[in-house]
């Protein structure tokens, strides 16, 4: 008969209750055909991991009576897909103990860029997830970035490929830029690059009475318009003809941010004073912040931005 003395209490080191093992419904072997190879695995994965096999697993029979992917004579016929491509797929659902035990399971770029690919047609959220995750932590430039971010509905990297092209000072080969992103695309990144290289971001240009905020707190002056105090003129809060900057403005202090949409932006902390171009009249602000969007990246993200909103669904 034990005592509570004998029974060792849970200090952290001792192994606690081992869960009941969980039971695998195999399902069988499944056989596909990928352009001219048949291959072979293990149906549960492809199930459990995505709808589309699921429903596609009905297994419908043949005009010779057999049932389609039961054996290699009657593969499941994949149309459309690369070979290569379903190879790597085929890594992740199933690695072997080789790939396992090291720790070193790895897939070349290509790979992970195939595995993206069928992930995202087939609606493997969680393999798609990954295939992003590995693909993130290798050297993507900004056209990969927006080539893949299209095809494949990746947000984060199409926005940032096309707010990096803009940001670069040297301009890509035409042919490089046509082949992998289309003629319309490609122009409008143009035009956005041309704009920004005559508005150098830290230099403030142009005001508007919208960039005016508490130097301290940063909230904004002016949500509504305002009279000119020598001249009818009214000045709208988005009107940045209205406003120019007087020769002696004061920049104690230049911040630049890139915001969560991927919006670059500066802020000058300035004290200066502003004329109206009707009459020349002035007034002066005493050290205030001018927030100054990036007109070239605000432009391209308006230009793409129903493209945008409907990568931004696949990722939540």
């Amino acid at each position: 008969m034990s005592s509570a003395s004998n029974m060792s209490p849970n200090d952290g080191n001792t192994p606690g209750p081992i869960a009941a093992p969980r039971r695998i419904r195999w399902g069988g072997i499944i056989f596909f055909k990928v352009e001219d190879f048949v291959f072979e695995a293990p149906r549960y994965r492809f199930a459990e991991e995505s709808e589309v096999f699921e429903d596609m697993f009905q297994l419908p029979t043949g005009s010779d009576g057999a049932v389609e992917g039961t054996n290699e004579e009657h593969p499941i016929a994949l149309e459309g897909y690369k070979a290569t491509d379903f190879d790597a797929l085929l890594k992740v659902l199933y690695p072997t103990p080789r790939d396992l035990i090291p720790g070193t399971f790895k897939l070349e770029k290509e790979e992970w860029i195939g595995v993206l690919n069928l992930s995202t047609r087939w609606n493997m959220k969680q393999i798609r997830k990954l295939a992003i995750n590995e693909l993130s932590k290798v050297s993507l430039n900004p056209v990969e970035k927006v080539a893949l971010g299209r095809s494949h509905k990746v947000v984060r990297w199409f926005r940032d490929g096309l707010t990096e092209l803009v940001s670069e000072h040297s301009i890509r080969p035409l042919a490089e830029l046509k082949s992998q992103l289309g003629a319309e695309t490609v122009l409008t990144l143009l035009w956005a690059q041309n704009r920004r290289s005559r508005q150098p971001s830290l230099v403030l240009t142009e005001l508007a009475l919208s960039m005016l905020g508490c130097y301290y707190c940063g909230a904004q002056m002016f949500t509504s318009s305002r009279n000119c105090i020598s001249c009818p003129r009214t000045i709208a809060v988005d009107d940045y003809t209205a406003l120019t900057p007087r020769p002696g403005t004061s920049t104690s202090k230049v911040e630049t941010a890139v915001t969560a949409s991927g919006l670059s932006t500066t802020t000058f902390y300035i004290s200066a004073e502003y004329s109206c171009p009707s009459c020349s009249g002035s007034q002066s602000y005493q050290w205030f912040k001018a927030i100054k969007d990036d007109s070239a990246s605000q432009k391209v993200l308006e230009e793409f931005q129903d493209e945008i909103a409907s990568y931004e669904s696949w990722d939540q």
